[in-house]
């Protein structure tokens, strides 16, 4: 007997050596749904403590889960299986964290034991994905790679291989979106006019899907009257004119539908919109016959959403519904560090296209264009440039502020001056303070305020822009008295 129970606490403590080197994340629960086995690779995923759940029932260890949703207990009930999930198994600041899984029940003699988790690893698999994606974008800034080599839908020219910028900020997007670009969610990308939402989704699109069909519309461009028809299809003698036509939900099929400048729509067909993707169907113009949304569809607004839904020109439901991920494109005044890059890019466009030979900006003109707040952002940089490809001759091969044409100048110049000189008053003076601690929690709260605005109340990127932690933030703005608009919890983590 002694021998036996010797070589069961031996095979015990194999199978615990296996379970804690094996790069696959392992969860086991018993009887009563209790937490007997939590590994280092499941650690890694979720950024739990097995210390902290071992022993616990799993819907208290996992606080967003309860008995009636919690997987383990389903399976335990069902003896079914659950395979090749790819859902979030747990949230990291507000974030979910997205797995590729399978759960098995543990059976015995028609007994169910216990049930078991294994989650795949792609920390690995993502890590080398971003490295290829990074070397292709390196290339192609030296123009070794061509634009257009790489796989692109038809219709689009951009992927992420192409999308310029080493800033933080945008390294930050790029990456994110990569994450969310296999999910098949709404996404929600805001920034100013010219940031470069659009490349950003046609990059989304051509990372998963190249060879399936993207449609892109800006909002604002349909003449009201017309909308409904042309996002949902009509019949002919719906109305006066009508003919039977495809809806660009219908049109993009199972690929992509980008729907630009979002906020532009009115508040009635944000409500026939609301529904169309509630119920994920449409229905045609004076059609009795209803066609089910196959496609991925990514919203971009010009305008903050949080404002927007403020000022009642966003529904607030809507706004919801389309920003199951929010990306947010920093303008190019807040990542100047890209402007340079961004210059060459174009110049190397130009030279191609205009048979041009320029090499170099000379440092004159980079650090002239490096002070300016181009309010046009990239859209604006990419004209600037051209206007000045156009005009020099083809021998040149050296571009410096003489280049310039005077009325482009003149605009760079009055627009920088413009936002230098806005809102004079806005800078207070503390060094007169009479009251030093008053002084310093004013001026501690129009930081944190300051940054909270600029991150959309973001939490966890404020944080992390302020280099503090969430919890800290969060015990600050108490403290502070600043509270989160409602509808800034839809964005947190976003």
């Amino acid at each position: 007997m002694n021998e036996e129970i010797c070589r069961l606490k031996e095979r015990l403590y194999c199978l615990e050596e296996i379970i804690g080197h094996i790069s696959e994340g392992i969860l086991l629960t018993d009887r009563a749904c209790r937490i007997t086995a939590f590994n280092p690779a499941k650690e890694e995923m979720e950024k739990m403590k097995a210390s902290e759940v071992m022993e616990r029932i799993s819907w208290e260890a996992y606080s967003h889960s309860s008995r009636e949703i919690s997987e383990h207990q389903r399976v335990f009930d069902t003896r079914e299986p659950i395979l090749n999930a790819y859902r979030p198994h747990a949230y990291v600041d507000d974030m979910p964290v997205y797995i590729n899984y399978s759960t098995y029940p543990v059976i015995r003699d028609d007994e169910v034991l216990g049930v078991y988790t294994i989650s795949r690893n792609e920390t690995m698999l993502k890590r080398l994905l971003y490295e290829t994606v990074e070397l292709k974008r390196q290339l192609a800034r030296t123009n070794a790679v061509p634009v257009g080599s790489n796989r692109l839908a038809k219709g689009t020219h951009f992927n992420f291989a192409t999308f310029v910028g080493q800033s933080a900020a945008i390294q930050a997007v790029i990456r994110e979106a990569q994450t969310i670009a296999t999910l098949d969610t709404p996404i929600l990308i805001t920034g100013e006019t010219g940031a470069g939402k659009e490349v950003l989704a046609q990059s989304i699109h051509n990372f998963v899907n190249p060879d399936k069909k993207y449609v892109a519309v800006n909002c604002a461009a349909i003449p009201e009257n017309l909308v409904e028809s042309i996002m949902f299809g009509s019949k002919k003698g719906a109305y006066t004119g009508a003919t039977d036509a495809v809806g660009l939900f219908e049109e993009a099929a199972d690929g992509t539908l980008f729907l630009d400048e979002i906020n532009s729509m009115s508040t009635q067909l944000q409500a026939k919109l609301l529904r169309a993707l509630q119920e994920r169907r449409i229905r045609p113009v004076g059609s009795a016959r209803e066609i089910p949304i196959r496609c991925r569809l990514i919203f971009a607004s010009n305008e903050q959403p949080i404002t927007l839904v403020k000022e009642n020109r966003l529904r607030q439901d809507l706004f919801y519904r389309i920003s199951g991920f929010c990306l947010s494109i920093p303008p190019l005044r807040e990542r100047r560090e890209d402007i340079i890059e961004l210059a060459y890019y174009f110049i190397n466009r130009d030279n191609r296209q205009l048979q041009k030979g320029v090499k170099r900006i000379s440092d004159d003109l980079a650090a002239w264009m490096e002070r300016k707040d181009w309010p046009g952002n990239t859209r604006e940089l990419q004209q600037f440039i051209q206007n000045i490809m156009l005009r020099i001759p083809e021998t040149k091969t050296v571009i410096d502020r003489g280049d310039v044409p005077d009325y482009l100048a003149a605009i760079a110049d009055s627009f920088t001056a413009q936002a230098a000189t806005a809102e004079p008053d806005a800078t207070v003076d503390y060094r007169n303070t009479s009251d030093l601690n008053s002084t310093l929690r004013e001026l501690q709260r129009e930081i944190v305020l300051h940054a909270l605005e600029k991150n959309r109340y973001n939490i966890t990127r404020t944080a992390a822009g302020l280099g503090i932690l969430r919890q800290n933030l969060l015990a600050r703005m108490t403290r502070l008295q600043i509270e989160r608009p409602v509808t800034a919890d839809a964005a947190d983590g976003a």
